[in-house]
This record gives C-alpha cells, structure tokens and sequence, in this order.
C-alpha cells in the first residue's frame, strides 16, 4: 500500500523511458495513421457528421463567418462557429475537401493529450517523466480512438477547457492577471466551439477551489479574479453575438438564447433525452484497454490510501465527480458530452498503472490502434457501406441543374458531399405528388424499407443506408 511518505518521485518512477527520438515522433505519427485511416476507410458518418460539413460548406460559400449559420440556407442555431471557422479556415489553406474538414479535429485531439500531460504536470510534483505514459494511456483508450477523427465539437472543447483549467490551477497557487487572461480567453473560445456547457466543464473545480487548493490565500480575491475572467469570456462571445444578432430575426434569437440551453437542459427538445443512470455503463469502456491488466487493480486499490492527501487528487475529485454527477442530471445525453473529463480520468489511471513497464503499455497502444484500423478496413466492405452517401451525392453533382427533394426531416445529409449550392425541399410524404406536379424534371430522395413504398414512381438510384434503402426517385414511370 501507498505510505503517506510515499515520494512523488516514487509515485511517478518510470520503468522504461522511450528514446529521445521515439518521444519526439510516436505521437503525431499514431495520431496520424488514426486520421489516415479514416479518411481512407470510413465515410462521413450520417446525420452529424454529413450535417456539420454542410454547414460549414454554406459559410464557405457565403464567405462570411460573422452572419447566422444557416443549414439547408435557412439560418441554424443550434452550434456555434468555432469548428466551423476552424474547418473553412483549413479549407482556405488545403481546399475544400473531406480530409481538410476532418483536420482541425484531429489537431485538436492531438492537442488535448498535449495538455493533459502540461495538466499533469502543474497539478502533480515530478510528473515530468510522465508524459509519454500519460500520452500512451489516453490514446489507447476508447473514448480517443473512437472520437478522435469524427468531425465533432467535443475535442476542441476539451482542449480549452484544459487551458481555461490549467490557467485555474496557476491562478489557485499565484495571483497572476495572465492566469486569469487564459481562463477567460479560454473559457470564452470553449464556448464559441460548444456552447455554455463549457462552463459547466470547469465550474466545480473554480467553486471547490477552498478544497483542492493547498494555500488558497485571500479567497475573496480569488473569486474577483474569477468573475474577471468571465468577463474576459463574456466580450469574446459577444464579439460573435452580437453581428449575428443584430442580422437575425427575434425568433433566431430566442432559438439560439433559450431554446437551445434550456431546452437541452430539460429535455423540453426530446433530443437525445435519457435516464439518470445512462453514463454508468460507458465508465468500463473509458478504461479499456488497461482495466484488463492485473496492476491496474492492484494500484486503484493503493491509490485509494492517500486519495485526498495531495492536491492534484483533491482537484480530480473536485473536477470528475461533481461534473458527472450534474451531466447525469442533464435530461440530454450522449456518451461524447463527456470527452471533457477524459483527461481526469487518464491522470487518475497514471497513478494506478505506475507498475506497469512504459514498454508493455508501448505494446497496449500498438495494438488498439491496429484494432481500430483493422476493424475500419473491414467495416468499410461490409456495415459502412450503409451509411456511404458518396453515391448518391456523385448523382446529384451529375444532376445539379434539377430541383431536388427530400422526402422527409431533411439534415443537410447530401449539402457538402454533392456540393449543393441551392436548397434541397424537404417535402411531407404526403405532398410527394404535389411537388412533382410542380417540378415535372425534378428528383426526389425516399428513406424506405420495401420498393412498394415508392410505387407510382420511377426508382432511377437505389442505395442501401441504415439498415433500409435510399431511392432517388423521378416523376416518370
């Protein structure tokens, strides 16, 4: 068992150090196959993904970042612009394409195991000699090697809620108007890319800070200074606001204000609305690989000796727990909401894996990433083949002189993969007739099970996708 006198030294003792040269490459190099793998093998994943990209194909098309975003062009206020500033600005380096899209994401991921390290380091004597063991542990786990290439916003949340948390932790030990300029900088970009729920993502360990802090002195100048940061935050926020705002009708308004955060906070928009208990399963999950390994049983069980005797343990409590016990309460959920505390949880397991050689964990992330790469490649003959929206968006690029329908609750599914530079109608099953009376050339798009849903109609595409069939239909029989 851990000792009270137990040194951080011994804590952190490495096994096995990697070469300097390896240290240097093994990281970008993993990170880049997991993107090359993607991008190769797997399609863009229908509805967020194919949407997000169709929104940020409209902004690039209308080449203006400070305007409403608009989905299908009609305005869209439920995300912010973050990610898709980021991916037009990588579009304006590389062109328009799906990689380019997909790369700001997976910086960003490579970002957030970088400081989760610089995290680990400012919360933990002697975690210098920890950054490839930490590095290694976050990036075998599921949670990277699932979300990590998906064009979604929760990395490049995460990455500024790491900054906003080592500016917090900085700002705890020395009172320094650069601590508070980063948490508010960061607070506020952290923001713009996911919406106020950033705040939720650092707010315990600001408010337990009395807690985790060794020498928390002068605390009401603390909380001034903390109050200084959102305000920080606040004008970065309201430099996008208000332009949009001030261009966007009340309803826009009221949308993008309430709806969207209250709404999702009480379920009110019967998106994604799920128990209580719904995260307890994905727990397990967030520690494959190394929950299989006997020591790592072995150090949780020491770990919990001197579990609030140092202040970075006491600062991943004040963070972890509080945290998933508000998202739990949140009526939306979806197991990415939580990527934020991914980095808590992979500093946690440093300490339960400290018997564990760098060179059998070397062996662990080596062979989830192959897993992860085989199981691509053969996903992509055979389940992939359903969600590939590549065909049908070929068809509309041959046929984009026509007028188009979507038969029905059209995502922007097909806006950046065919290039669409006009709306798609999304029609009610029930006006299908209508509005091939009113566009006799046009050509329609049917989600269905059997052919007979579409009968009266010829069928002139025909494509699997989840589990029923994608049908472009025309008027002629």
């Amino acid at each position: 068992m851990l000792s009270r006198a137990t040194t951080s030294a011994e804590i952190y003792c490495v096994h096995m150090a990697l070469p300097t040269w390896t240290r240097l490459v093994w990281l970008p190099l993993v990170v880049f196959i997991l993107f090359l793998a993607a991008i190769s093998f797997r399609p863009l994943l229908p509805i967020d993904e194919t949407r997000y990209t169709s929104v940020a194909w409209e902004m690039y098309l209308r080449q203006e970042w400070l305007k409403p975003l608009t989905m299908n062009f009609v305005p869209y206020h439920h995300k912010l612009p973050l990610l898709f500033w980021l991916i037009n600005a990588s579009w304006s380096i590389f062109g328009v394409s799906r990689w380019a899209a997909t790369l700001p994401v997976v910086l960003s991921s490579l970002a957030s195991v970088y400081l989760t390290v610089a995290l680990g380091r400012v919360l933990f004597p002697g975690f210098h000699n920890q950054g490839d063991r930490t590095a290694i542990i976050m990036v075998a786990s599921v949670p990277f090697l699932v979300y990590s290439t998906l064009i979604y916003f929760d990395f490049t949340l995460t990455v500024f809620v790491l900054l906003s948390l080592i500016g917090t932790v900085a700002y705890a030990r020395k009172r320094d108007w650069r601590s508070v300029v980063l948490i508010g900088v960061s607070l506020g970009l952290g923001i713009l890319a996911r919406g106020p729920v950033a705040f939720l993502h650092v707010l315990f360990p600001i408010l337990l800070a009395p807690l985790w802090a060794s020498d928390l002195r002068q605390p009401i100048r603390w909380y001034l200074g903390i109050l200084a940061a959102l305000g920080v935050a606040a004008v970065i926020v309201l430099c996008w606001l208000i332009p949009v705002l001030w261009q966007a009708d009340g309803k826009f308004a009221y949308a993008l204000l309430w709806v969207q955060t209250v709404g999702r906070a009480t379920g009110k928009l019967d998106a994604h609305v799920q128990p209580f208990y719904f995260y307890l399963p994905f727990l397990p999950v967030a520690l494959i690989p190394w929950i299989f390994l006997p020591r790592f049983w072995k150090g949780a069980a020491m770990l919990r000796e001197g579990l609030w005797e140092t202040e970075g343990m006491r600062f991943l409590i004040c963070w972890v727990v509080p945290t998933f016990l508000l998202f739990s309460l949140i009526s939306e959920k979806q197991p990415h909401y939580l990527l934020p505390l991914v980095p808590a949880v992979v500093l946690a397991m440093v300490l339960c894996l400290k018997e564990v050689p760098t060179r059998q964990m070397a062996h662990g992330v080596a062979i989830m990433v192959v897993a992860i790469v085989a199981g691509q490649i053969i996903a992509s003959a055979t389940i992939l083949k359903r969600y590939d929206l590549e065909p049908v968006a070929a068809y509309m690029r041959a046929n984009r002189d026509k007028d188009w329908a979507f038969i029905a609750n059209y995502h922007a599914e097909v806006g950046f993969l065919a290039r669409l530079e006009k709306p798609v109608d999304d029609v009610p099953p029930r006006q299908l007739a209508q509005w091939f009376t009113d566009h006799p050339d046009g050509r329609a798009i049917v989600i269905c099970r059997d052919s007979k849903d579409v009968a009266g109609y010829k069928a002139v595409m025909d494509h699997p996708y989840r589990g029923k069939r994608m049908v472009v239909l025309s008027a002629q029989r």
